[in-house]
């Protein structure tokens, strides 16, 4: 037996939350009748940009932000309100969990239980880090092209390096 629901009744909808919603701080409130996740301060709605999602946690998370922008805004959203974050702490925090569920899942039980606190937002964003990151992906990038270049011409894949080892 189905249950239906008659037409045109109002359901309350909760949000799933982690504490109790009396000591939130967070800025963020749930909309039943839109079923969204809605910033109520002009500084919850910026963070970083795509390219900040990219540097941060790699090209999953970036794709997802790209091509899935309102769901991608509506878990930062979910987050702050659940977690009691800032835009920014939040948006680290899911793209960490977009890139990886089961290490986020990890982290976040080890920090509930004492243990480190991962700084999502700040990590791997050092001038270091940085300049590494730009050479992996050059190199990476490098090996992309050459390969189709490669499948294109029909040349071999390693034929730059019997050239050089001949002269």
């Amino acid at each position: 037996m189905a249950f239906t629901i008659p037409d045109g009744a109002i359901l309350p909808v909760k949000p799933v939350c982690s504490r109790a919603s009396a000591s939130k701080l967070s800025m963020v409130r749930y909309d039943p009748t839109l079923e969204k996740w809605i910033p109520t301060a002009p500084e919850d709605e910026v963070g970083y940009g795509p390219m900040g999602t990219l540097l941060r946690a790699g090209p999953k998370p970036f794709l997802i932000r790209v091509f899935n922008p309102e769901n991608y805004e509506q878990g930062v959203f979910k987050f702050m309100y659940n977690e009691n974050m800032s835009r920014m702490e939040a948006q680290g925090n899911f793209d960490a969990y977009l890139e990886n569920p089961n290490d986020w899942a990890y982290q976040y039980f080890q920090e509930k239980s004492g243990g480190y606190k991962k700084d999502y937002v700040n990590e791997g964003m050092d001038p270091q880090s940085l300049i590494l990151k730009g050479i992996w992906s050059s190199l990476v990038f490098a090996l992309a092209f050459r390969g189709i270049y490669c499948y294109n011409t029909g040349e071999y894949f390693y034929e730059f390096l019997k050239v050089a080892s001949e002269k």
